[in-house]
């Protein structure tokens, strides 16, 4: 997540407040910091909110315009008032005090449908196999658990965020991204069994093994056996382009 400078870079109209060339504010966090006698106007700003947030995360998608965007201008035209925004730094969201680097973007994400789950855990099979060779519950990445409200059996899976929390959360960096699949990688030399990402992880998809490591879905290269192996299509692997 980055921090931004908001800065007046031209007028080309009139501006009644008056914004002149060189005023700026920061955004740092969620927070908007104007220095000692600084002013923004607020019909400037309700025009720039909804793209700072936007510009504030951390993406690599090379079809994302908004890194690119540098440049606002106030609606209104009589103004001509043109505001340069840059990033100036970037910060961790939950705060440990390692770099976060930038994260690969997963090419396909895993759905489910619980109405077609018919508990027959051919996919917690699948995936302990791939990860293990054979099967083993403690090995699965998938689970399969049972909803008593709805009275459905739901496979609980890695939601591959975007901007992962498990990532982020992670305080010495042993999780990243492949660069190829954007599935999640375990450094499990660094990792020292902290649990972070689990707590982290807002759908409970990541638990810890018998042997204190997290367990973690590296989308099996990007072709998720436990996909291949259901049989009634409970669970789907979609491009991100399609969701």
């Amino acid at each position: 997540m980055y921090d931004l400078r908001v800065t007046v870079e031209s007028v080309a109209g009139f501006c009644d407040l008056p914004m002149k060339p060189g005023d700026y504010f920061e955004v740092r966090g969620s927070a908007l910091v104007l220095p000692e006698g600084g002013h923004i106007c607020i019909w400037a700003l309700q025009s720039l909110m909804p793209f700072l947030p936007a510009k504030q995360r951390v993406t690599n998608d090379p079809n994302d315009w908004i890194p690119r965007t540098t440049r606002l201008v106030c609606p209104d035209p009589k103004g001509g008032v043109v505001y340069r925004v840059e990033r100036i730094g970037e910060r961790a969201e939950k705060g440990p005090s390692h770099a976060v680097a930038e994260e690969a973007t997963p090419r396909v994400r895993l759905v489910t449908d619980p109405s077609k789950c018919t508990k027959c855990r051919a996919c917690e099979l699948a995936c302990s196999a791939a990860h293990g060779g054979t099967y083993s519950p403690d090995l699965s990445r998938i689970r399969i658990h049972s909803d008593e409200e709805t009275c459905t059996d739901t496979p609980t899976v890695c939601h591959q965020c975007g901007t992962a929390p498990c990532v982020r959360a992670c305080p010495v960096g042993a999780l990243t991204r492949s660069p190829e699949t954007g599935g999640l990688v375990l450094d499990r030399e660094t990792c020292i069994s902290c649990g972070a990402c689990a707590k982290a992880c807002p759908f409970g998809a990541i638990r810890m093994e018998s042997s204190g490591m997290p367990l973690v879905c590296d989308l099996c290269g990007g072709s998720p056996a436990c996909v291949k192996r259901c049989p009634t299509g409970a669970v789907m692997a979609v491009p991100m382009g399609n969701l």
